[in-house]
């Protein structure tokens, strides 16, 4: 090296101890730091603590804004509410309607039969061909036969079995169907031969009458006449039949008329006639059996008959229909309402060979 030059050290040995310290300034922060990472934990209200073995620091918690206490705004919409019984009945099972009574005379559509049919499915198939709801049938005729068994009629008078009786049972339960018995009530050859003295219409030698057919006839001014005639009609309820038809409620108005005797009548023609048919409809009350009144149309328009004791205005308010031939049903009915006073009036069902509006019972030709 030359002499009198020599290289300059001061600044750069200076700054570069200056960066040195710094370096291990920083280096020594770092540890210290991650040394303190495992000291620290963090309390519940949001500070921490820094643990050591020789010494604790407790750091503050991080300020919290102050609760407003809750306004008093009364009692809550839930609070207000009534308490509800959440408890749960069990339903109760409704009850089954009952069955509603078949109508007889709202829509009384009958056929008239000369023969019962074998069984329900034959009877309902005829009633649908005819469009009909019921049948008419007769058991007792104008000769005072019946056609079915019963204990109180004559052998020689009945022109039935123990199996027709069943036969018109099972008919007659046939649901939604009207069974209606034609039944003659005065008319009777068989009893009135048997019992001409306490039953019969008689001649004044006391023998029983006969008319233009040699047939006999019931007295019922007389009381055994009248409880014949009532016992065959609750017969005729027993085996279920709904309504009779009542054929001949009356005295004879043809034949020798002149050699009959009523003499020990005790009663007028219509009073007879009136205290029959009250019996009647008392003994079929408890069977529910509904009674009507086959008449003509002439009587319906005159509305009494003096030969036959039949009086309209007596004898109609004691039944629930009135069967006739009629040129004008809806005329008849007006003259059945004319003749019966009160509220319950008897309907009107006109005998006709078409079928029509509303009531009517179709005759076989």
């Amino acid at each position: 090296m030359a002499k009198g030059y020599q290289s300059y050290r001061g600044r750069s040995s200076v700054g570069r101890k200056l960066l040195v310290a710094l370096l291990v300034l920083i280096l020594a922060a770092a540890c210290g730091f991650m040394f303190l990472q495992r000291y620290i934990t963090y309390r519940d209200d949001g500070g921490m603590s820094i643990v050591l073995p020789f010494w604790q620091l407790d750091l503050p918690a991080p300020p919290q804004a102050a609760a407003s206490p809750p306004e008093d705004t009364g009692p809550s919409a839930e609070d207000q509410l009534p308490a509800v019984d959440l408890t749960i009945e069990p339903a109760e099972p409704e009850p089954e309607p009952e069955p509603e009574p078949v109508d007889l005379f709202g829509e009384h559509r009958l056929v008239e039969l000369a023969s019962l049919p074998a069984d329900r499915a034959a009877l309902t198939q005829l009633l649908a061909e005819r469009g009909a709801n019921g049948f008419l049938y007769t058991v007792r005729d104008s000769s005072g036969q019946v056609f079915f068994s019963s204990p109180v009629v004559q052998a020689q008078a009945m022109r039935g079995d123990e199996a027709a009786n069943e036969t018109m049972r099972v008919l007659c339960e046939t649901e939604d169907v009207v069974a209606v018995a034609r039944f003659n009530c005065l008319h009777d050859s068989y009893f009135s031969f048997v019992n001409m003295v306490d039953a019969a219409i008689c001649q004044p030698n006391n023998y029983v009458w006969y008319d233009y057919k040699s047939w006999h006839w019931l007295d019922p001014d007389k009381e055994l006449a009248r409880s014949y005639v009532v016992s065959v009609a609750v017969e005729c309820a027993k085996l279920g039949f709904d309504e009779l038809l009542l054929e001949e409620l009356s005295y004879p108005v043809s034949g020798n008329l002149n050699k009959i005797s009523y003499a020990n009548n005790t009663l007028s023609k219509t009073e007879a006639l009136e205290l029959l048919l009250r019996e009647m409809k008392e003994a079929l009350e408890p069977y529910g059996t509904k009674l009507s009144l086959l008449v003509t149309e002439d009587l319906l328009t005159a509305g009494k008959e003096e030969v036959s004791g039949v009086d309209l205005t007596v004898l109609l308010p004691l039944v629930d229909g009135v069967y006739a031939e009629s040129s004008s049903p809806v005329a008849s009915q007006a003259l059945v309402d004319v003749l019966v006073e009160g509220e319950k009036k008897p309907v009107f069902v006109p005998l006709t060979s078409e079928p029509g509006e509303g009531s009517w019972c179709l005759t076989v030709q």
